[in-house]
């Protein structure tokens, strides 16, 4: 993988040139924003509402497809098509458990971040 580099002059790479300011406060407020917008999707305070992860595990299932197909007589594939069914479903909620697994850390370091200008403003402060 071949790793790209912005351009020299894009804005913000050299914040005292180009006069960028960090607010502590609204980036912590950006990650609790997003934290609410993860909500729904991610089942949090909001049991399996349309879309989260518990509403697709439960609603989204092909238990009752797979099971059909199987019984299909005369069908050879039936069994091998529903196995693979069966790995693609299971597939695909592992990759959407990641998703939100991988956004809420970066919702953590986002918020961890909004730590460290704050501390970093404060002893600016007091110098």
């Amino acid at each position: 993988m071949t790793l790209t580099r912005p351009p020299e002059d894009w804005p913000g790479l050299d914040p005292e040139d180009d006069g960028v300011e960090y607010d502590a406060e609204k980036i912590a407020a950006i990650a609790k924003e997003l934290r609410e917008i993860m909500k729904p999707i991610g089942g949090g305070g909001y049991g399996t509402r349309s879309g989260s992860i518990q509403d697709l595990s439960v609603n989204g299932t092909l238990s009752l497809v797979t099971t059909q197909l199987k019984t299909v007589d005369r069908w050879e594939g039936g069994e091998e098509f529903a196995t693979t069914l069966e790995s693609a479903e299971r597939a695909f909620l592992d990759v959407y458990e990641d998703v939100l697994e991988n956004f809420s850390t970066a919702i953590t370091l986002v918020e961890e971040g909004a730590g460290t200008y704050r501390v970093t403003n404060i002893a600016n402060l007091g110098a």
